[in-house]
């Protein structure tokens, strides 16, 4: 018994010990936030698909266009038809030469393709509330060009995107720059029926679904300098307002092959959809569990807007939380 107390007095010293010891609070950060897709499944291989740290794309391949050649083909009699590789940016009518895609893009510099890095510096929230535009980090954004493809074509299924995130103390002094590791995020897709009824509540045509497997992302705690700080991922609207990524309508978990509960988006039929993703680093937690667990799933973009960084996705370094995958 006597062991026991000499041992729990020596832990409460050495934590007093340390809160004695610890730095100043950092009330601002530098920081650089970059994401990139690591591996990714789709149905079949019919079509063209492309892969790439920054780009997942499918549908029409190159196709030579004899449309030019008009009469008879006599515009064509002694020139080649033009060769037309078909732009996810640009779709057509036809949903024979279309192609969708999924591409990460750039917060800080509002391109919706290239990714990052996005760099900027973000304020510490003291008060429990992010509530100014200061205390946002804005970082990669996730764009899902939901174009119309035909049947034939291979489908996106399934992806991961890594992405790190580099904080460096800037106020009340410089410092050393924290080491980033990578904290993945698996997105399932779901391609819907444009006809018949929709999972959940949505109204038809059925938007396409995302969803995410279980990962936390909000109050996420690190040590830095002797003091605890959190990190909380989230998802910014075009106004700038911020909030947690969205739980979807069980249904359309099930739709996912999920479990009730799963974080997701949706995603309009013929449209190109961005979700742009930023962070919050506090003293306290943001989002207590009460408010952590919204209930209906993020609205499409033109209202909840984009997120400034990177898929979701936020990577967090060996301090943020010390711990192992």
């Amino acid at each position: 018994m006597m062991k026991r107390m000499v041992m729990t007095m020596s832990v409460l010293a050495l934590v007093a010990l340390g809160e004695a010891f610890a730095g100043p609070v950092v009330s601002q950060w530098g920081y650089s936030v970059d994401s990139r897709f690591v591996e990714s499944r789709f149905s079949g291989s019919s079509g063209e698909i492309l892969v790439g740290e920054r780009e997942l794309s499918w549908g029409a391949a190159d196709y030579i266009d004899y449309s030019s050649c008009g009469f008879m083909g006599i515009k064509c009699w002694f020139r080649r038809p033009p060769t037309i590789s078909p732009d996810f940016r640009q779709p057509s009518t036809d949903p024979g030469r279309n192609r969708s895609a999924l591409t990460l893009g750039n917060g800080v510099t509002n391109d919706l393709t290239g990714g990052g890095p996005a760099v900027g510096s973000v304020a510490t929230v003291v008060d429990g509330s992010a509530d100014d535009a200061a205390e946002i980090g804005v970082g990669t954004s996730l764009t899902h060009w939901n174009n119309r493809l035909s049947s034939r074509y291979s489908t996106l299924e399934w992806g991961r995107i890594a992405t790190s995130l580099t904080l460096t103390p800037e106020l009340p002094a410089s410092g050393a720059g924290i080491e980033t590791r990578i904290l993945d995020f698996e997105l399932f897709l779901k391609e819907t029926a444009n006809q018949g009824a929709c999972a959940g509540d949505s109204t038809t045509p059925c938007p396409d679904l995302f969803g995410l497997l279980a990962v936390q992302t909000l109050d996420i705690p690190f040590l830095y300098d002797g003091n605890a700080y959190l990190v909380s991922l989230l998802l910014q609207d075009a106004s700038g307002g911020v909030a947690p990524i969205a739980t979807l309508h069980e249904e359309e978990c099930a739709a996912l092959g999920l479990g009730a509960g799963c974080q997701g988006f949706r995603t309009a039929e013929e449209q190109a959809t961005t979700f742009q993703f930023a962070f919050a680093v506090s003293t306290e937690a943001l989002f207590p569990p009460a408010a952590a667990q919204p209930v209906q799933s993020v609205p499409l973009p033109a209202p909840l807007g984009l997120i400034g960084g990177g898929l979701l996705v936020a990577g967090l370094s060996r301090g943020l939380g010390r711990r192992g995958r």
